[in-house]
């Protein structure tokens, strides 16, 4: 894939995490494809795991804002800075309880802030492969 398509990929992936299609997200990855979070999960493999991953997320109405993609020229990897915000739960205790950030006073109606960078790699077809998100605690916010 050439550097435009591979940056087009990049904000197809935000598109159908802000359009909560679950299927339509899992499309973009190879059946066997990685996701690693090294911050918080361990690596996860194929499309199971991405789909047990990304459903909380997207329940907990996920929503991205992404900065415009920057293509390596390895003629493989993109990478993307992305603003995220969903709701505190389900999520929001689990990162409260590794202590990345305060429990709010009223969990039901919180939001949580996250700044990321997404280092993307991709095949030939476009699927993605391996897709690493980068985040520190510092770019946690509890909003509400």
């Amino acid at each position: 894939m050439n550097e435009f398509a591979r940056k087009k990929r990049a904000l197809e992936h935000s598109r159908r995490v802000n359009a909560g299609d679950l299927d339509a997200l899992i499309e973009l990855y190879a059946p066997d494809a990685v996701l690693e979070d090294p911050v918080g999960l361990p690596p996860l493999t194929g499309h199971d795991a991405l789909r047990a991953h990304y459903e909380p997320l997207l329940a907990a109405r996920l929503r991205e804002e992404a900065a415009e993609p920057v293509a390596g020229q390895d003629a493989t990897h993109t990478l993307i800075q992305i603003a995220s915000v969903m709701d505190y739960l389900p999520m929001g205790p689990l990162y409260a309880e590794r202590g990345w950030l305060k429990a709010p006073e009223t969990p039901g109606t919180a939001r949580i802030h996250r700044t990321a960078m997404l280092v993307i790699r991709m095949d030939t077809s476009g699927l993605i492969r391996h897709l690493k998100s980068y985040w520190g605690t510092s770019d946690l916010t509890v909003l509400g």
